[in-house]
């Protein structure tokens, strides 16, 4: 079983983050929500704050994201929000 899939970012403007990943965790208004590979379909509201990716290698990527909305299906998860950015601060 593949342990990775694919997460996209996309905003108005452009897709911001377009990787494989182990895991992410996305915040929303009850909590935040973690996503694995093979995870069941799902749409999903997603908050302000910050989506937590571990990639391919381990590392954490953070998104700092506005609101928007989450779709997993077929080992993909994709995050559409009107404003995205790679969060450095914490690196």
């Amino acid at each position: 079983m593949d342990k990775l899939f694919r997460f996209a970012a996309v905003t108005g403007d452009a897709t911001v983050v377009d990787t494989k990943v182990r895991s992410a965790r996305l915040p929303t208004g009850y909590g935040s929500v973690g996503i694995l590979a093979n995870h069941a379909p799902m749409l999903c509201a997603v908050s302000r704050g910050v989506v937590l990716c571990t990639l391919e290698d381990g590392s954490l990527l953070r998104l700092r994201v506005s609101e928007g909305v989450a779709s997993v299906g077929d080992n993909e998860l994709t995050l559409l929000c009107s404003d995205a950015a790679i969060d450095t601060a914490g690196m």
